[in-house]
């Protein structure tokens, strides 16, 4: 029993490090091709989202225009982590809050670079960080397609 225990542990670390590592890749590819400034901080836990703000520079959500996107974000993913190992009552509400506006920003996010695959994309990310890390190895090598304040907020005024 405690050698299948020490097996899953490890697995458990090689898996994590393995995203980790590739989510980390590939947003430090984007923010380098997208000349985002501090494109290294994608390799700092949680301070990665700043190179997603960046691109996306601002969201507006009804009606509401969020600014500073690049710090709104890391704030955001660190409310998600600290929501996960809460045990405080609601502390799942507001980690469900937290991932489906992380969702929405990935969704602009990714229409910059596939306006096709956006929705799909952004769906796929609220399963976990692995469809977030093979997505951002899918793009990384994309050119955006468009300036984010050309991005048509499709939820702005809808939610």
């Amino acid at each position: 029993m405690g050698f299948i225990l020490g097996l899953n542990i490890i697995f458990t670390i090689a898996y994590n490090v393995a995203i980790y590592a590739a989510c980390a890749y590939s947003l430090f590819i984007i923010g380098k091709k997208n000349n985002v400034s501090n494109a290294w901080l994608a390799f700092v836990p949680i301070l990665q989202y700043y190179i997603i703000g960046s691109i996306c520079e601002e969201y507006e959500l009804l009606g509401l225009r969020i600014k500073n996107l690049q710090w709104v974000l890391c704030i955001v993913a660190a409310v998600q982590v600290l929501a996960s190992v809460s045990t405080v009552f609601g502390a799942g509400i507001i980690g469900l809050i937290a991932g489906i506006l992380m969702a929405l920003i990935l969704h602009k996010f990714f229409y910059l670079f596939d306006p096709s695959k956006a929705t799909i994309y952004a769906i796929l990310c609220l399963f976990g960080r692995l469809p977030l890390a093979i997505i951002l190895f899918l793009v990384k090598n994309m050119y955006i397609q468009m300036s984010a304040g050309a991005y048509p907020y499709p939820f702005a005024n809808k939610l």
